[in-house]
């Protein structure tokens, strides 16, 4: 599964034990978020206010990513 907005990428297809997604910016700038929590688990980007709304995307879209992600890993 993948989304682009303006200034990022979500892509959430490959296989982990922990469900989350990977955000992708322009800048080449790349958290891993989880899908449950939210939470950055790896990297970061600046100004940490460019991440809002690739949050809200994940939030609003939870269950649709929770659905792709049990895909390869059930």
């Amino acid at each position: 599964m993948s989304t682009v907005q303006n200034d990022w990428a979500i892509n959430g297809d490959e296989p982990h034990a922990l469900p989350h997604v990977h955000v992708g910016f322009r800048d080449g700038s790349r958290v891993s978020v989880g899908i449950e929590t939210g939470a950055v688990l790896v990297g970061g980007v600046r100004p940490p206010a460019r991440l809002a709304p690739a949050l809200a995307w994940i939030a609003a879209h939870q269950d649709e990513l929770f659905t792709e992600y049990r895909r390869p890993n059930p």
